[in-house]
């Protein structure tokens, strides 16, 4: 057994430091990803009344649907949200915090199981996880079930060392009153909690139990006074009896939704590089580390000390290590595996986290192991880790391939870009909360298609509710977000397209979902010469005329103006032509500048008739700080692809800016 040397006050330094570093890689970059898809619903959880949040439902247009996780994560998110708000990083912290709070759990099991060097190794490798840090910084419960699950497992672990012990006691002294509980009484307790709060959290966390049993079984039953110990997890189970209504109601709601069936080879290997350098690097590009990761674990469990078990140094009762950690590992994904014949439940390793403590614990002990033997191989092993940990978290911070999806991007673009009697249609109707998080205020929407409590297509109505935006709105945004099983046949894309003429359209980053927003209209705004407020006949060139404006001649400041451009072609032209709209001062200084291409990229100047006099409507917010005095609007057209202006910048006329209202 190695001994660590090191005094005390040292030890608690170079913890301390350990969890500063952690802190530091889990909270960098917080709150710099949009949110996705998955914690849109945490945000919609969370900022709902209590009752519905215990309720465990969402609501689905019309439709009330039972959440696929249970509500302890989004109650206590619940009250976060009340005191510290709802942006991403205020969001995000809470997993973030608990799972530096795990690594101290981390390492007090593995000083248990193993010995201290082991349990710095553990502290360490899951300091470093990008695994973790990962999920550390998502608003969904998975570090959560991960703290509750680590938590259950060191009670159970004190709680089956204390047994024997007599005498041995915690005091706990509450105002006047002095409470004695014994050490097997406090920790069975906070076990039994743990693993209750644990299903509470993640329905997976059920996997755990029948390793937990086991561990009782196999220790106790051989003592007749200790074998009603056997009936913990069923306890943690009955505990959980008010989930069972809510499992099958969740489950009946989701037929032909969930994952599809996985095969055990390709759930071993994703776990492995999972748990090994987290989900930013491939198979391809990772698969040596994860070797060298599942040669240490090997290595672990092949060489581990006899002498490091599970047990108190008072008590000889104990459970060897390599069973414990091969349990604890293995039992749960042959769980899933075998559940997956009756319906698939892998999805993806997140599902999972509350396993991969033990193949850390393994990769520790391997570590260790090797360091009695070749300690500058155990070196290199380490190292080898802390190479993929670096490539990997390099990847979740600053590569957009795995990073989350841009909604920020379309929220932006769709304020920039809408006008006063614009309407959206979002499609998915799932996503609704996304929309509200970052675009709420811009324009009214509704969420196409129509979902019906019996999962039938209602085409007829959805093409309905299409027609009748078009005929009240000229102009209808087309957000598509494109989840599968609302509308998977693109059916409200294609009523669109039939039904009205595409303007623009633009795709934003994703990774779990496609991003795309397109602007349609009734039909392609067209003038006649003699509906023009100020005529213009100036030639520029590649064919194109200005054949008017229509602007203001005062405004205040802040005020949102709207600015009519008349366009024609002389003849047809094979390119899209952008335009500049600009507001100057007396000194010629750009005040401001809105550069686009008139109409959209797909309804460009490419796609003009000739003769045809094109309107184009800019609508232009003015800042609040601009200084009361006189402006020019001027406008020149260039080449989208070059920049070169099609000819002399023309200055329409003056504005007079007066003081903001």
């Amino acid at each position: 057994m190695s001994v660590w040397v090191c005094a005390p006050r040292v030890r608690r330094t170079a913890f301390l430091a350990l969890l500063a570093l952690a802190f530091a890689l889990r909270v960098f970059q917080l709150g710099a990803p949009a949110l996705w898809w998955d914690e849109s619903l945490s945000v919609y959880r969370a900022t709902r009344d209590l009752g519905t949040v215990l309720a465990n439902t969402i609501l689905i247009q019309t439709i009330v649907t039972t959440d696929t996780v249970p509500q302890g994560y989004f109650l206590i998110l619940h009250f976060l949200v009340r005191a510290f708000g709802t942006s991403e990083f205020a969001l995000r912290f809470f997993s973030a915090a608990i799972n530096v709070a795990t690594i101290p759990l981390l390492y007090a099991l593995a000083r248990r199981w193993l010995n201290h060097t082991a349990a710095w190794l553990t502290a360490l490798l899951a300091t470093l996880s990008p695994f973790y840090v990962r999920y550390a910084q998502e608003a969904r419960p998975y570090t959560l079930v991960l703290f509750w699950s680590v938590l259950a497992l060191y009670a159970l672990t004190r709680a089956l060392a204390e047994f024997k012990i007599q005498g041995s006691q915690f005091t706990f002294h509450v105002s006047r009153f002095t409470f004695h509980v014994s050490r097997f009484t406090f920790h069975i307790l906070i076990y039994l909690l743990a693993a209750t709060a644990a299903l509470y959290t993640h329905y997976y966390a059920l996997f755990l139990l029948p390793v937990h049993a086991l561990w009782i079984l196999i220790l106790a039953w051989r003592t007749p006074r200790r074998r009603w110990l056997c009936f913990l997890p069923a306890l943690t189970l009955a505990a959980a009896l008010f989930l069972v209504p809510q499992v099958l109601t969740s489950m009946a709601g989701n037929v032909g939704m969930g994952p599809v069936f996985v095969p055990l080879d390709v759930i071993l290997r994703d776990l492995l590089n999972s748990f090994s350098v987290g989900v930013t690097l491939e198979w391809a590009d990772a698969w040596w580390i994860d070797t060298v990761m599942l040669a240490l674990f090997a290595l672990g469990i092949a060489l581990a000390n006899s002498k490091s078990k599970i047990q108190d140094s008072r008590s000889p009762t104990f459970f060897e290590f390599r069973f414990s950690v091969l349990t604890y590992l293995f039992i749960p994904i042959l769980g899933v595996f075998a559940f997956s014949f009756i319906r698939p439940l892998y999805q993806n390793s997140r599902y999972l986290i509350a396993i991969s403590p033990a193949f850390y614990l393994g990769i520790a002990a391997g570590l260790d192991a090797l360091a009695r033997r070749r300690r500058a191989l155990a070196a290199i092993a380490l190292i080898v880790f802390a190479y993929g940990a670096i490539l990997s978290l390099r990847n979740g911070y600053f590569d957009p391939r795995y990073g989350k999806e841009d909604h920020r991007a379309w929220a932006e673009s769709l304020r920039e870009r809408a006008q006063r009697d614009d309407a959206l249609i979002l499609d998915s109707p799932h996503t609704e909360e996304l929309y509200r998080y970052y675009a709420d205020d811009v324009v009214p929407f509704v969420t196409l298609p129509i979902l019906r409590a019996d999962r039938q297509p209602s085409p007829d109505a959805d093409r309905a509710a299409v027609r009748a935006l078009l005929q009240h709105h000229a102009r209808v945004w087309y957000l598509a977000m494109h989840v599968p099983f609302d509308d998977p046949d693109a059916r409200i894309e294609k009523y669109l397209n039939e039904e009205s003429v595409l303007l623009d359209r633009a795709e934003f980053a994703g990774t779990s979902t496609a991003l795309a927003l397109s602007l349609y209209a009734r039909a392609l705004p067209l003038a006649r010469a003699t509906d023009i407020a100020t005529p213009l006949d100036f030639p520029f060139a590649g064919h194109l005329r200005l054949r008017g404006f229509d602007a203001p001649i005062e405004a205040p400041a802040g005020a949102r103006l709207v600015v009519r451009l008349y366009w024609m072609l002389d003849e047809p032209v094979g390119e899209d032509y952008a335009v500049s709209l600009r507001l100057v001062n007396d000194a010629e200084t750009r005040i401001g500048q809105w550069d686009a291409i008139p109409l959209g990229n797909r309804s460009g100047s490419s796609t003009w008739l000739p003769q045809q006099i094109i309107v184009e409507t800019r609508e232009i917010a003015l800042a609040r700080t601009m200084l009361p005095g006189t402006y020019r609007w001027q406008v020149v057209p260039y080449h989208s692809a070059t920049g070169n202006p099609l000819g002399e910048v023309v200055t329409l006329q003056q504005i007079q800016i007066i003081e903001a209202k």
